[in-house]
């Protein structure tokens, strides 16, 4: 009989101007949201192919230069192409890039903050060249967040949930249309799961056709077979997350209030799950495992590796030293080695407290179906903290393996040669499996679908107890 019921409410939801009011309005964010978003991540995008071309013109002009000065048998000279010690330090310097993810017009995340690109050297980086796309960002947009999609469904979409379901049984009561209803052979529970069924269908079903749509409006790479398993996980997580904040409408229709007090009861549902067990869930990430602070980190750095430093500053900052011998260069690639031991130890810290503060916000997550949403999204658009740890943990190996490569060639007092230029490693990140993306994202939506099950098991009783023609 419900089904019968999600007929006639299909009919009502298509003469009702309000219900096309509320999901034109929420289409048109929607699609405006993913505009914006997209053109964030084709800055991004268009930033790092420019600097690819950059590093690849550079390496073209350094290999010509290499066989011009060799067959002219000119001896080495201050940025020489055929040093190796100035090229690892600065000539063949590489930037190690991390890609967008193919649904990255989804969610703009911690893109604003972290790395997406950093300059790697045969230098120790105490302080790396880190890049990200928007330099000149303001206060504002730091302090609110980015509008795009994630933003919308985790925070606005709920909103259109209660406008939609607030009066799901109160309504039909205060119009005096309920017992009517209930003459009719459906009960109180195959009436408000028949509407409340409808309006989900229609609004979910509106909710995965714009983001689709939006995302290729907003140059979304949607032709690999990666792609799609992106969509269809963010189609689950869209669904489970629809179907929670219904449930919880089924549930609190289910204790017989008013319409107003249904739409109060959900809004303080709205502000405990999305705003304020969110922030608490920050704070207390925050408390027991604070954010490494890179000026302590540094500081310690100075310390620890003072008197390395002091020796490499004194070899370089020399004008009465020729930087173009081999032992210039050995003493030099000595240093750094020296600095590079003493400073893993502190390096390996700082990676623990942000894999322990990781770890923490993964199991606090659950206090908040916002939280899981939130960084569900983020995760799926290749925007979120896991990711960028994956990418600074490979630009770090990385580092190790092109610093080997210049080192190797100082210590055996080899000069570059054009066709060397081609063996120097280049950086390629390496994407996390399908299956473990799949899995935590499944895992927040049974997640969700458990809470989903209890809310409605719960309200089933209290329909049941209202009274057929209460």
């Amino acid at each position: 009989m419900w089904r019968t019921v999600m007929k006639l409410e299909w009919r009502i939801l298509r003469k009702e101007r309000s219900t096309f009011w509320i999901l034109g309005l929420f289409s048109f964010c929607l699609m405006f949201a993913a505009i914006s978003s997209g053109r964030h991540a084709t800055q991004l995008a268009n930033a790092m192919q420019h600097s690819q071309e950059a590093e690849t013109t550079r390496y073209t002009e350094a290999a010509v230069k290499i066989d011009t000065l060799t067959n002219a048998k000119n001896p080495l000279q201050s940025k020489d192409p055929r040093n190796p010690q100035y090229m690892g330090s600065e000539g063949a310097a590489r930037i190690a890039i991390l890609p967008p993810a193919p649904l990255a017009a989804m969610a703009v995340g911690q893109r604003d903050l972290l790395p997406q690109a950093v300059k790697v050297t045969s230098g120790i980086e105490i302080a790396a060249d880190r890049e990200t796309e928007t330099p000149m960002i303001g206060p504002t947009r730091l302090a609110t967040g980015p509008f795009d999609p994630a933003f919308l469904f985790v925070f606005l979409f709920p909103l259109v949930v209660i406008a939609l379901s607030y009066e799901l049984l109160a309504g039909e009561r205060e119009r005096g249309t309920l017992a009517m209803l209930l003459s009719q052979p459906v009960t109180q529970r195959q009436l408000v799961l028949g509407k409340a069924g409808a309006r989900a269908t229609l609004l979910i079903l509106v909710g995965l056709i714009f983001t689709l749509v939006g995302l290729l409006f907003a140059g979304a790479e949607l032709s690999s077979a990666t792609a799609w398993i992106h969509v269809s996980l963010l189609a689950m997580m869209i669904l489970a997350w629809g179907l929670f904040w219904f449930a919880a409408a089924i549930f609190v229709n289910s204790k017989g209030r008013s319409s107003a007090g249904n739409a109060l009861s959900l809004v303080g549902l709205w502000l405990l799950l999305v705003i304020v067990v969110p922030g608490f869930v920050q704070v207390a990430v925050d408390i027991i495992h604070p954010p490494p602070s890179k000026v302590e980190f540094l500081h310690e750095v100075r310390e620890a590796t003072q008197e390395a430093k002091q020796k490499l500053d004194g070899i370089q900052g020399r004008h009465d030293v020729d930087q173009t011998t081999q032992d210039y260069a050995k003493r030099v690639t000595t240093m750094q080695k020296e600095l590079a031991t003493k400073m893993e130890p502190m390096s390996k810290v700082m990676r623990k407290q942000q894999s322990d503060r990781q770890s923490f916000l993964s199991l606090l997550q659950f206090l908040s179906p916002a939280v899981v949403v939130q960084l569900a999204v983020e995760d799926i658009a290749g925007s979120g903290n896991l990711r960028h740890n994956r990418f600074e943990l490979q630009v770090e190996q990385y580092h190790d393996r092109y610093r080997a490569f210049f080192f190797s060639k100082i210590e055996q007092d080899q000069r570059l040669e054009s066709q060397d230029l081609k063996a120097i490693p280049k950086f390629d990140f390496i994407e996390e499996s399908n299956f473990d993306l799949g899995s935590r994202a499944l895992f927040g939506a049974l997640w969700l679908l458990l809470l989903s099950t209890l809310l409605v098991g719960l309200a089933l009783r209290g329909l049941r107890s209202i009274g057929r023609l209460s």
